[in-house]
């Protein structure tokens, strides 16, 4: 009777981690794959990249205009943008 009754658990452990597992994936992971490929599929870092830097001064330190500053302060020489 105790190896029935630890058989049967083990079975319904098993049933149990695979049906949690399916809808994790199904539920979560897969719509959320679907979702980062429909948004890079026509992304641009590039073109959004622009948009920040002409957008709003100082906010990224990486935009060519605050680089060029900061290299300009640091007494280094840069090409006209």
């Amino acid at each position: 009777m105790l190896h029935q009754y630890g058989r049967r658990a083990i079975g319904v452990s098993l049933v149990a981690a695979v049906g949690s597992t399916a809808a994790f994936f199904f539920g979560y992971v897969q719509p959320r794959h679907e979702k980062y490929e429909r948004f890079f599929a026509n992304y641009d870092p590039y073109t959004r990249m622009k948009e920040i830097c002409a957008a709003n001064k100082g906010y990224m330190h990486t935009c060519p205009q605050e680089l060029a500053k900061l290299y300009e302060e640091k007494g280094k020489t840069v090409a006209d943008l």
